[in-house]
């Protein structure tokens, strides 16, 4: 664990709350006073005894890491700056309630190639932030990086981000259900999934991938898409701070009164948040070694020659 990190919890469970209060930019103070911040910390920490790292994740700088009890009912989320001031601070009680929605019935494939960053996911609130309502929740937004920053800064404004234009692809096959297109490439509360694409699948399963550039959209209503084909390319358009994409696979067609469905992953590995996901590791879950290209099969047969030479002779 990061040192900051350790140096943080210790002084909220000792209830230092004043020590981290000065800790805290002229921002995050914006939304507490010193009195106000004491009070709902210690509410907060009332009857917790140990917190559990959730999980870490560096973005542009900054670094966000959330804590929970270990019954998971309190979440504390804690966003800090280059050196190491505390942006912004939530804490968060969850329903203690077991319900949980249904898995998706399909395997559902990565809907880009190359590398992409995993900023958010799941159904946790702490780790995704797109949907507050719990059924609505269990999504993923994925951004493209370059060592941890999202934008080139050589180049200016929407055209330094390395997400903008990117493809996106379908994750299985189906039938496309709506499309919204023509919202300009702008941060817009009003149309918070922007230009988007829903995409109907066997077992009444439907994804939403939102957030596309506007124009680029390549498929209409009807149309049968293969996994992989072209639908569209990541854009900036609808309730998002920079150019990303977002998937969430649901039980009906209308957002609105949609159920989210965790999903489950082709490969059976699940993108985790903070995380780099690539395309080739997706094929190499469902397919071994045939998954692998010429290159990296001679380099995986090198590896293993010496392993071999020590179980034949020992």
């Amino acid at each position: 664990m990061h040192y900051e990190n350790i140096q943080f919890i210790h002084l909220f469970k000792d209830g230092q709350f004043d020590d981290i209060y000065h800790q805290m930019t002229d921002s995050c103070k914006s939304h507490y006073s010193m009195d106000t911040f004491h009070h709902e910390a210690s509410s907060f920490h009332h009857g917790i005894r140990r917190y559990r790292l959730i999980n870490e994740m560096v973005l542009n700088g900054n670094r966000y890491v959330l804590w929970s009890d270990f019954r998971k009912e309190k979440l504390l989320s804690v966003q800090f700056n280059r050196v190491n001031q505390i942006e912004s601070i939530q804490m968060t009680v969850t329903s203690s309630s077991k319900e949980t929605n249904p898995f998706t019935k399909n395997k559902y494939h990565l809907p880009f190639k190359e590398q992409w960053f995993v900023v958010s996911e799941g159904t946790n609130v702490g780790m995704y932030f797109h949907e507050p309502i719990r059924k609505k929740r269990d999504g993923y937004d994925f951004l493209k990086t370059k060592d941890q920053q999202p934008y080139n800064r050589r180049k200016v404004g929407i055209d330094g981000s390395y997400a903008f234009g990117e493809q996106v692809l379908s994750p299985l096959d189906g039938t496309v259900h709506q499309v919204v297109d023509g919202l300009p490439d702008e941060p817009n509360t009003d149309h918070p999934l922007g230009n988007h694409v829903i995409i109907q699948h066997k077992h009444d399963e439907y994804t939403l991938l939102a957030h596309l550039e506007s124009g680029s959209i390549a498929v209409k209503v009807g149309d049968q898409v293969k996994t992989k084909k072209l639908i569209a390319r990541c854009g900036h358009s609808g309730n998002t701070v920079e150019p990303r994409l977002h998937m969430r696979v649901m039980n009906h067609p209308d957002v609105d009164n949609a159920t989210a469905l965790p999903i489950r992953w082709k490969g059976r590995k699940r993108p985790v948040r903070g995380k780099v996901v690539t395309f080739r590791e997706e094929d190499s879950w469902s397919n071994g070694l045939a998954g692998l290209d010429f290159l990296e099969l001679i380099f995986y047969i090198i590896q293993a020659i010496p392993r071999l030479f020590f179980h034949f002779f020992r």
